[in-house]
C-alpha cells in the first residue's frame, strides 16, 4: 500500500514556477516528486506524458489513482520530444489488472498540479510572444504596438489572470473536475491565440508552438472524459 502525504497549495504552486522558468520536463519532475514519487503517472486511458528520466526509472505505474507493477509487455512508446528544459516521452500503458490502492486525494493533487503547471507554461509563452513582437518592426512601430496584436496579447493575459485567481489558495479536492477541465480549456485557448502571433516561428520543432502542443496533450492524457 502506497503512503500518501497531503500536498498543499503552496507546494503545488512550485510546479507553476518550474514550468514558467525552466520548462515542461522540470515542472513534471517537481509535480511527480511531490505527488507520485517513484511512480509512472498515467491517465485514465493509460496515456502518460513524462520526462525521459521518469520514463526510464519508474518500476510501478499509477493508473489514475491505482498502482500496478510496470510491464514492458503492456507498454508502448508513442513519441519522444525534445523541448526546452528536457525531453518528454509519450507512453501508452495497457489497462490490465489493477491494484486496490486508490487515493482520491492523491489524484486530486495531481490534477490540480497539472493546471498550475500548464498555467506557468502558458505565461512563459506570453512572455516569449511579447519579446518577439517587441523586436519586430512594421513601419515606424513594433508589431506589439499594433491594435489587434495588443488585443490578442491582452486576451491571453486576462485568461491567465482569471485562471490564477481561481487557483490561488485552493487545496487539492476543493475544485470539482469539471472546473479543472474548464481551466485547462482556457489555458489551451490562450496558448493557441499566442502561438498564432509568432507566425511561422511558432511552429518550428522544439519551439514555442510544439511546447504548447505538448502542454495540450498533458491535459488530454490526464483528464477524465465527461460522463
Amino acid at each position: 500500500m502506497t503512503t500518501f502525504v497531503r500536498v498543499g497549495a503552496d507546494q503545488l504552486a512550485r510546479c507553476h514556477r518550474a514550468a514558467r522558468e525552466e520548462g515542461l520536463a522540470p515542472a513534471l519532475t517537481v509535480l511527480r516528486a511531490l505527488v507520485l514519487p517513484g511512480l509512472l503517472p498515467c491517465g485514465p486511458g493509460g496515456h502518460a506524458v513524462v520526462p525521459q528520466e521518469v520514463a526510464a526509472g519508474a518500476n510501478r505505474v499509477w493508473l489514475d489513482g491505482v498502482t500496478v507493477d510496470r510491464s514492458a509487455d503492456e507498454e508502448s512508446t508513442v513519441d519522444s520530444i525534445d523541448l526546452p528544459g528536457g525531453t518528454v516521452v509519450l507512453l501508452r500503458h495497457g489497462i490490465g489488472s489493477r491494484g486496490a490502492d486508490v487515493h482520491a486525494e492523491q489524484r486530486a493533487s495531481w490534477q490540480l498540479g497539472l493546471v498550475w503547471l500548464r498555467l506557468g507554461l502558458s505565461e512563459a509563452l506570453r512572455e516569449t510572444c511579447m519579446r518577439y513582437l517587441n523586436g519586430r518592426r512594421t513601419g515606424s512601430t513594433t508589431l506589439l504596438q499594433q491594435q489587434m496584436v495588443k488585443s490578442t496579447v491582452a486576451d491571453g493575459l486576462i485568461e491567465h489572470l482569471e485562471v490564477r485567481a481561481v487557483l490561488t489558495g485552493v487545496d487539492a479536492g476543493d475544485l470539482p473536475e469539471v472546473i479543472l477541465a474548464h481551466l485547462h480549456a482556457r489555458i489551451t485557448a490562450a496558448d493557441r491565440w499566442l502561438v498564432n502571433l509568432l507566425g511561422a516561428s511558432g511552429y518550428l520543432t522544439g519551439g514555442p508552438g510544439q511546447a504548447a502542443h505538448v502542454s495540450e496533450l498533458v491535459a488530454e492524457a490526464y483528464l477524465r472524459a465527461e460522463s
